[in-house]
């Protein structure tokens, strides 16, 4: 269970320094406000895309950071496999995501005046989409992590893979607020099926990438 140690070490580090968490509190919170003030008619949407732009500028910092302290380099020598460096990245964001959504929803909620008729329900959608996100995410960011042009990079290969969970988050997101779950398995199906593909993308790229 080596990816449980090095989700806990980056774990300890970030509730010890909180920045990436202050960071992606504090554009998320201003993205709300921004939307609700340019924004007349509120669309539930609005929550999952405000996620969209948190998780592409922060979920791929769980890498950068190895990076910017010299660290990559003695992840890759160390007796840990890379499989578990990735699995426990993804952890890291999942933590980072839920405690998220946990400040953010009931801000949303007070700021747009939009009451799910299934709360649990449409929290438990936006979950499996931001999962699905940050597996995609931490799995595509180990391949671009020692590109010059990363934050180029990031994007553009992220758009075009996410962008079935974008639409299929969206769909039963929508589906959930307004209390129509009879057809809500289908777009739930897509979410789950692309984290699976992408998990197993990631444990068969990740050698590679770390070779490299």
């Amino acid at each position: 269970m080596k990816f449980i140690e090095i989700a806990k070490k980056d774990l300890r580090i970030e509730f010890r320094t909180k920045n990436t968490l202050n960071f992606l509190f504090l554009f998320a919170f201003l993205s709300v406000m921004l939307f609700s003030a340019t924004i007349k008619k509120p669309e539930p949407v609005i929550l999952w895309i405000v996620f969209i732009f948190v998780g592409m500028l922060g979920y791929s910092r769980a890498f950068l950071r190895e990076v910017e302290t010299g660290t990559l380099e003695a992840l890759k020598i160390s007796p840990v496999e890379p499989a578990s460096i990735l699995f426990g990245k993804m952890i890291f964001n999942g933590v980072l995501m839920i405690l998220l959504e946990i400040i953010i929803i009931p801000i949303f909620i007070a700021v747009f005046q939009i009451y799910p008729r299934d709360l649990l329900l449409a929290f438990a959608v936006i979950t499996a989409g931001n999962i699905a996100f940050v597996i995609i995410t931490s799995s595509l960011s180990i391949l671009v992590i020692k590109s010059k042009a990363r934050e180029l990079l990031m994007p553009i290969l992220l758009f075009p893979v996410v962008f079935p969970v974008i639409l299929s988050t969206v769909q039963a997101f929508t589906m959930a607020i307004n209390g129509e779950s009879g057809d809500i398995a289908s777009p739930l199906s897509v979410i789950i099926g692309f984290s699976i593909a992408m998990l197993a993308v990631g444990y068969l790229t990740v050698d590679y990438a770390f070779i490299e």
